[in-house]
């Protein structure tokens, strides 16, 4: 009896480790998995919930009172909704950049998850390193 508490103690432990093992493993692969480089032209809704990476001229600029910033992005046949976030406004100021530093003609390069809303695809980029100025 008492040898059976052992082995059951020690799957127990094997079954743990493994389980710690595999959250490890997913979470350093889901760090370091890159964005799809991709056309704005090839976006489409099939890519709904996949991270991507464009770039585009800024075609349309709207703030809001609550402090986002709706961008729409263009590559002359195609047009893209970017939505910067208040939050996610204010850690852009960590890399010098502004609200002020997004207007219309400027070329900017997005990385994020496609998202659709209200009909409309749109890329939310969620880490700061995510939306960047192109010098032309």
């Amino acid at each position: 009896m008492l040898s059976l508490d052992l082995k059951s103690n020690y799957l127990i432990l094997i079954f743990l480790f493994c389980s710690i093992l595999g959250l490890i493993l997913i979470y350093i692969a889901a760090i370091n998995l890159e964005p799809t480089q991709i056309e704005l032209k090839n976006i489409n809704p099939e890519l709904v919930g996949r991270s991507v990476s464009t770039k585009g001229e800024i075609v349309y600029r709207r703030t809001h009172d609550a402090g986002h910033l709706f961008l729409t992005i263009s590559d002359d046949d195609t047009k893209i909704a970017v939505p910067l976030f208040a939050g996610y406004l204010n850690t852009l100021k960590e890399v010098g950049l502004t609200e002020d530093d997004f207007l219309e003609g400027v070329k900017i390069s997005v990385s994020g998850l496609v998202d659709e809303y209200q009909g409309q695809l749109q890329i939310i980029p969620r880490r700061v390193i995510d939306v960047k100025i192109l010098s032309d």
